[in-house]
């Protein structure tokens, strides 16, 4: 029995040191596998240098009612909350105010609003008319996707008529027809008839100052926003509100 135990001691102490090895080569493999996210870490801040070249297109949009106009900061209170804009003297403002048939005349320019289901070969019937002067003899044609067109289409025998504003230069004005010339974004010119009556609503859009810009008017300003959320406009529209309503897209009126 007496020389059993300095064996058992032995053992115990073999054990001992093995297992302390296994920590310690653990721990070393632990350690090499800390320093690979290290090494890896700078890559996760490439993702942060995306957002401001989201907005570097200047195609944000504010609209909303102006709430207080304070040097070149707007203050405006949209449908989805506050905004700020900024302007500068290189940004563009007009106003758009009330019209009647008489403003529309042959060379302005016109947006044509058409009621639902009013496109036919013949021509459509215009529920709204916006009309604005003409720059060197010409209209300016927004740019518009791949396929998509500036004037009402035929509709399919079957299905509904599309709902698609036309934009262009007046030809001629005779009773209650405008004829109305228009291009496409192919240069693919085309005139169409527009029927008003007596429900058409008429409107002008006029360049204007950094005056119009009031308390209590409608804004559409287009620009880029900054990291802080503010839009830095090139481009800004007022109107008068209608009871504190203004227009938002699709015709529709946000209350404030």
């Amino acid at each position: 029995m007496p020389a059993t135990f300095p064996t058992a001691r032995l053992t115990r102490f073999t054990i001992l040191a093995v297992t302390g090895a296994t920590a310690l080569s653990l721990a070393a493999c632990g350690t090499s596998n800390n320093t690979k996210p290290t090494a890896a870490s700078p890559t996760t801040s490439n993702p942060t240098s995306s957002p401001p070249s989201a907005s570097a297109k200047g195609k944000d949009w504010v609209s909303g009612l102006i709430d207080s106009v304070s040097g070149n900061t707007i203050q405006v209170t949209q449908r989805s909350g506050a905004a700020t804009v900024d302007f500068t003297p290189s940004t563009d403002v007009s106003e758009i105010t009330p019209a009647q048939l008489t403003d529309v005349t042959a060379g302005s320019c016109v947006i044509v609003r058409p009621d639902r289901e009013s496109a036919s070969n013949n021509g459509i019937t215009a529920r709204a008319v916006r009309v604005s002067p003409a720059v060197d003899g010409k209209c300016s044609q927004p740019k518009q996707p791949a396929g998509a067109s500036t004037t009402a289409p035929a509709p399919q025998p079957g299905a509904p008529t599309a709902y698609r504003q036309l934009r262009g230069q007046v030809a001629s004005v005779a009773g209650n027809t405008i004829t109305v010339n228009s291009t496409d974004p192919s240069d693919s010119s085309s005139q169409t008839n527009v029927t008003v009556t007596d429900t058409t609503k008429y409107t002008k859009q006029a360049t204007t100052d950094a005056q119009a810009l009031a308390q209590g008017k409608c804004i559409a300003a287009r620009g880029t926003k900054d990291n802080g959320g503010t839009l830095q406009a090139t481009s800004i529209t007022v109107q008068q509100a209608d009871n504190g309503n203004c227009p938002q897209p699709g015709g529709r009126r946000h209350h404030h």
